[in-house]
Parts: structure tokens; sequence; C-alpha cells
């Protein structure tokens, strides 16, 4: 049997006809459940709601047709009658597009936004196996600035809507998970980052190209739950909207490649249509982590898809591009040696107080040792500042 498009090739230890039969797998990553979602392309299926798990919203149960209209990782796209399609997951990748709906402040939250949110699902164990939506046609992403500005505005106002669902920086599950993919797929690079306390959490949101539909002539997105090796290495957490950003600003660079200025474009694109405290200064310092942090994120959940699906191509250009964090982290490390400036001045400034105290200093020695100190203090500020490397 040939093995369809959603099968993880790269890293399973088990046939595909195994698997389906047992209804579970065995990977490089773990152990994963997986059902056969062949038989949703048979109308006669949907009229009789499945019995396992959960069943919410409107399920179609009038269906007279089907047409297969895409498979790829992660997903199967089925075209019920002429008025539905349906998101099918043979594989665990967790059920973060049914949370958006099944929550009611989160669905209030999005429903003036470029979201188009499923009327129906089925989800098994805390996974999403089938989603139902209702019928529009899907766009392929047009190349350009202007196209690529226009989804990130979009991502952004998404985003945005949930900002009093915010939660606060969760600094060290970020971390955490940033070493849980370094491990897995055993890469010479390692990053940690101190966020700024202005970066917050947000709902798992997750966005593709391949996930596009028109809905009264404008583009707009449909939720996707997280890849394969997202589900099967991290664990669910909330991350910032700078992390969804740079999630597509990836995707947007692998279609068509990204120039410096377009990547500054980008981000300024989003600064400009989210909360003011989420693309500040010290949210954006590549001291901090910044955008660049995650930009590494997205590289490595990218290789960790690539290698779990045996797309060599992308493999290999996500390592490639983990050979510049080693550049990049070394000129960080270098800006560390100027910000203890800071401390050396501090400690001038406490030694010229107490020797104009204790009298072993005049007070005109000791106001130009305090002076001397400032200036340390400032110029050392100044230069970190200064070389900070720019979030694009």
């Amino acid at each position: 049997m040939d093995e369809p498009a959603w099968w993880p090739g790269g890293i399973t230890e088990s046939s595909f006809e195994d698997a389906i039969s047992d209804g579970y797998l065995r990977t490089a990553f773990g152990k994963s459940t997986v059902w056969d979602p062949s038989v949703a392309y048979d109308a006669a299926w949907w009229n009789t709601a499945p019995s396992e798990g959960t069943i919410w919203g409107e399920w179609p149960i009038n269906v007279e047709s089907t047409e297969v209209l895409a498979k790829r990782q992660n997903e199967v796209v089925v075209r019920l009658n002429q008025s539905m399609f349906a998101v099918i997951a043979p594989l665990e990748c967790g059920d973060d597009v049914s949370r958006l709906v099944r929550h009611e402040p989160w669905r209030k939250a999005l429903q003036s936004t470029p979201l188009l949110l499923p009327i129906a699902g089925w989800s098994v164990t805390e996974c999403d196996r089938v989603l139902v939506y209702p019928w529009h046609e899907r766009v392929e992403f047009a190349d350009g600035n202007e196209a690529a500005s226009e989804l990130m505005q979009q991502l952004a106002t998404i985003h945005s809507s949930l900002a009093q669902t915010a939660t606060p920086n969760t600094e060290r599950r970020w971390n955490d998970r940033l070493k849980a993919i370094e491990d897995q797929l055993k890469t010479k690079t390692m990053w940690r980052a101190p966020h700024s306390p202005t970066t917050v959490g947000l709902p798992q949101l997750h966005f593709s190209l391949t996930s596009l539909v028109k809905v009264d002539g404008k583009h707009c997105f449909l939720p996707c739950n997280r890849s394969f090796a997202e589900h099967m290495i991290c664990e669910p957490d909330r991350l910032p909207s700078i992390a969804g950003a740079m999630m597509l600003e990836h995707q947007l660079a692998r279609k068509e490649g990204l120039s410096e200025s377009q990547r500054r474009s980008l981000i300024e694109t989003w600064a400009a249509n989210v909360p003011e405290p989420w693309a500040n200064r010290a949210a954006l310092s590549t001291v901090r982590g910044g955008a660049w942090v995650w930009r590494y994120h997205a590289t490595l959940l990218a290789m960790a898809q690539a290698q779990a699906f045996g797309d060599e191509s992308t493999y290999d250009d996500c390592l490639t591009w983990l050979q510049d964090v080693s550049r990049l982290q070394a000129h960080l490390g270098a800006l560390r040696m100027w910000k203890s400036g800071t401390w050396i001045g501090l400690a001038g400034g406490v030694v010229s107080f107490f020797a104009w105290r204790l009298e072993s200093m005049s007070p005109n020695q000791s106001t130009v040792l305090a002076l001397l100190s400032m200036g340390v203090i400032v110029a050392s500020n100044a230069v970190y500042r200064a070389k900070d490397p720019p979030p694009y």
C-alpha cells in the first residue's frame, strides 16, 4: 500500500498497514494514535455521527456527496455536498482549533476577525480528528510584498482581539520548549532568552499559507492545529504574538525568500497592529530574545516537521540557517561584556561615596570619581543599546 502524504514516513517505526490496524504507531518522537481517514471519503459515513469521543457543533448528517480536495502533512481536506468542507487529521495534533470555538470568550473575541472558525467537529482524547467549515473557496498564497503584508496585518488583528485573555510571560516554559526540540533534533545550537515582561502568552493559534480561504472577496485564515512534530515533542503552551508572526514569516521566507528590508516591513506591519507593549523596544530587543529567538523556534519546528515527513530540502535549509545562530550568539556574548560596565560604574560610585565619608579622598577627588563612574554607566549602556542587533 502506498503511503499517503499525511504519513510521517521519516520517523515511523511500524508499517502503515500495522499502524492503521492497531490504531497507533511508534515513531522516533514517541507513540501516537492514528485512524484511517479514508472511511470519511464515503458520504454514507457522515450520516451517522461517530460514537467515540465528542461531537460538538452542528454535525453534517445529510451528506450526499464527497470529494477529496487535498492530502498533505497533518490533514486531508474533503468537500461535503456543495455547502461545507472538512479538515481531517489522521494523526494526533491537539485540539487547539476546537478550543477556540468551544470556549465562549475566545469565540466571541474572534468573531469579527479575518478567521474562519469551524461549525462542528469530532474530537477524541483531546485531539481534533474532524473539523467542519461552511464552504468557502480555498486559495493559494499569492507571492508579493503586498500580499505578505496583508497576511501579517490579519495575523496581528487576530492576536490583538485576544489581548484581554493574555497571560503573563512564562519564559521558563518557553525556554524548556526550545530545549525539548533541540534535544530531540540533537542540534549543535542552544538558545535561552530572558523575555521582556510585556511579552505575554495567547491561546494557541496556528496559521498556514496552505490554509487560506476567500470570505466576501477577502483572504481569511483557517485556524490550524499544531503540527504533528510540535504535538509530539512539545508541551502545549500559550505563545506570544511575536512567535506566531515569526512562524508566518518563516513560511513566507521558505516560499519566496525575504530580504532584510522585507523582514523589517513585516515586523513593522505586525507592530503597528498589536498593542504597543507587545512590540516595544524591550520586547523586540535581541538581547532579550525578541524576534530572533522566535525565528529560531520557528526554524526548529520546521526542521522537526521536515524530519518527520522525510522532507530533506526543508531540513537542509533549516540546518543551514541554524549555522548563523552561533555567530549571532557570539555577538550577544560580546554585548554582555559592555553591559558589565554598569556594574563597574556602580562600584566606582560606591567607592567615591565612602571615600568621601571616610575622608580618604578630598571632596573634589570623590566628585571626579563619581562623575567618571556615571560616565562609564552611560557609555556602556549607550554602546549596549547601539549594538543590540535589529529584530530584522
